[in-house]
């Protein structure tokens, strides 16, 4: 079985923390490689189905791999999985404690999280203080995978929560691309304050109650909506309906179409199909792409335009 990534962070942090010249790190043969086939090397394990695993022996088979593995190695810093989720949190902290450099890896937060986890996830101060280490790097992580697994999806009981940490985080200011998966109450200011967004990805994932009556003025108005470059949904009209025509809590968008360049989604789910109308009548000038695919995320897709 592959170890997760924050298992590899462990195990590996000894080897990849202290640099060493070039010249002292190599052993023959690899001596003889240049700088540039050392890294193509690291570039071809990456993307081997055990890229993970065969990465982190890599890293230790001889330093010279070892910074180029880390970029991969610490690419994605993920929480949940069958394993206790509130001891992978605390491990993560003290990794990223002890070795801060670790930080300026990060590219993506991934929360594959089962019901109930949610609300303790983002009320746990542990989980707080590795979004404020990761603040402190010189690139931020720009991608968040967020959602439950797909047989075992959970609703958000407390989106305003959810939506103020995020806010009052790093992710306001860097957050690029947006994948939510396997979730329901999905609220509408998780758009509205990430105003550099441009890619989002939904699958099997559910708007929020429409009334937002109780949700503060801060997080609904007076805010830049982003201008979407790409959205890929399947299954997950009642939020794509929103994302369209906001409630009237709402007095601006909550995203910008008319910079929108690719479009996919499932032709075989009839109220995803009715959205689409409107979207290509608010991107007329700008898509390039459009997709007809499965429901599944990982099907196929057939370019019509």
């Amino acid at each position: 079985m592959i170890a997760s990534n924050t298992e590899l962070l462990a195990r590996g942090r000894q080897a990849c923390c202290v640099p060493l010249p070039l010249a002292i790190m190599l052993n023959l043969p690899l001596a003889l490689l240049s700088d540039d086939l050392l890294v193509s090397i690291v570039e071809h394990v990456s993307k081997l189905p055990s890229r993970d695993e065969d990465l982190y022996n890599l890293s230790l088979a001889d330093r010279a791999f070892t910074q180029s593995c880390q970029k991969y190695i610490f690419r994605t810093l993920e929480f949940g999985s069958k394993k206790d989720i509130s001891e992978k949190v605390r491990k993560a902290k003290k990794i990223l404690e002890d070795n801060p450099s670790f930080a300026n890896q990060v590219r993506v937060v991934h929360l594959l999280i089962s019901p109930n986890e949610c609300e303790w996830l983002f009320n746990n101060h542990t989980f707080i203080s590795i979004l404020q280490l990761l603040s402190k790097s010189s690139m931020p992580p720009h991608e968040l995978h967020f959602g439950g697994y797909m047989l075992s999806s959970f609703m958000i009981m407390d989106p305003i929560l959810v939506v103020r940490q995020l806010a009052q985080s790093f992710f306001s200011q860097t957050l690029t691309i947006l994948r939510l998966t396997a979730c329901g109450n999905v609220p509408l200011p998780l758009f509205l304050i990430c105003p550099r967004l441009r890619e989002v990805f939904l699958h099997e994932v559910g708007g929020a109650y429409p009334s937002y009556g109780n949700y503060p003025d801060n997080l609904c108005s007076g805010r830049e909506a982003p201008l979407l470059e790409v959205l890929d949904y399947r299954n997950s009209h009642s939020l794509v309906e929103q994302m369209i025509t906001p409630p009237p809590r709402f007095k601006t968008p909550v995203v910008l179409w008319s910079n929108l360049r690719v479009l996919t989604l499932s032709p075989h789910e009839k109220e995803g199909v009715a959205c689409l109308q409107p979207i290509l009548d608010a991107a007329c000038n700008t898509l390039e792409e459009l997709y007809l695919t499965s429901t599944d995320m990982g099907g196929c897709r057939c370019i019509v335009f």
